[in-house]
């Protein structure tokens, strides 16, 4: 009787568990891209961002959609930023931080990845890939950019789009702020019962791509987030080679630039004047907006 309940125990055991692999595999896409409305919202007038649209293909013919905001004041340097999974260019408080970034004296074009916004196409990691390059290329051939007067900037998801970029691309430098050692790992962190590595598709292998990078990097992280754990930006930062720097900011996954604006806009203004020598110099540095 003990081993007929313990069959049928283990049957259905065996069943849930097959149950829930399947339906993580199905939705693996849905967990990782999350793109919400469609609908960009415009910046609130107080931000003044000044941003024009821009529309350009990406490789496979989807077409993607940007917006460039200027600097404070004239600049030759740009931050090509990519952006993290939740929402497009235009969610939630993105148009304060382009306020508040565009104010270190950079020109910032940030892009909707495929799916998001008014960008067509579905994401999926080689997408993304895909669209960070014609980003990269739009900057160098149609505004004339030089790649040295060029920064490289991932938040969260979009940490892992900007290591791969860098690991191919020629660039002034790269900045990652909330980065993962790779999703695979983060998805076993979160399922540790799941043999995530053997189902996952999307896998951003960061980590594997950091050796690679020999242009000089700023890693922001928070002690706090717990969306992407610090020990992971820190092996990030380990398997990378000088020059690099490593910067502790308050504000968890998402609020560093608003909740330590002293240290995060400091560290990224002083590291800026130490990769472009030339570019444009803020009397306000790290003063509270």
């Amino acid at each position: 009787m003990f081993n007929r309940i313990f069959r049928v125990f283990i049957s259905l055991f065996a069943l849930g568990y097959a149950g829930t692999i399947g339906y993580l595999k199905f939705n693996e896409r849905s967990f990782i891209f999350r793109p919400e409305e469609r609908r960009v919202a415009l910046p609130a007038p107080q931000w003044a961002l000044h941003e024009q649209r821009v529309i350009y293909p990406s490789s496979d013919g989807v077409t993607l959609s940007a917006w460039i905001v200027p600097a404070a004041h004239s600049s030759d340097v740009w931050l090509l930023i990519c952006h993290g999974n939740l929402g497009n260019i235009g969610y939630g408080q993105r148009p304060e931080f382009y306020a508040l970034m565009r104010d270190l004296e950079v020109n910032l074009f940030v892009f909707d990845y495929r799916g998001y916004g008014e960008s067509t196409g579905t994401p999926d990691e080689r997408g993304l890939y895909a669209d960070a390059t014609a980003s990269y290329e739009y900057l160098i051939r149609t505004l004339r950019v030089p790649p040295e007067r060029i920064v490289l900037f991932g938040h969260s998801l979009g940490s892992g789009v900007a290591i791969e970029l860098a690991s191919r691309a020629s660039a002034a430098g790269l900045i990652v702020e909330g980065a993962y050692t790779s999703v695979v790992e983060r998805g076993q962190e979160l399922y540790p019962l799941l043999p995530i590595g053997l189902i996952a598709s999307q896998r951003f292998p960061s980590l594997d791509r950091m050796p690679s990078i020999d242009m000089p990097k700023l890693f922001l992280h928070s002690p706090d987030d717990t969306v992407i754990p610090y020990a992971q930006g820190r092996r990030l930062y380990e398997a990378a080679h000088p020059p690099k720097r490593f910067v502790d900011v308050k504000g968890g996954h998402e609020d560093a630039y608003r909740v330590d604006k002293a240290v995060y806009y400091g560290a990224i203004a002083q590291w800026l004047s130490e990769v472009i020598p030339a570019s444009a110099s803020v009397d306000s540095l790290g003063e509270e907006k």
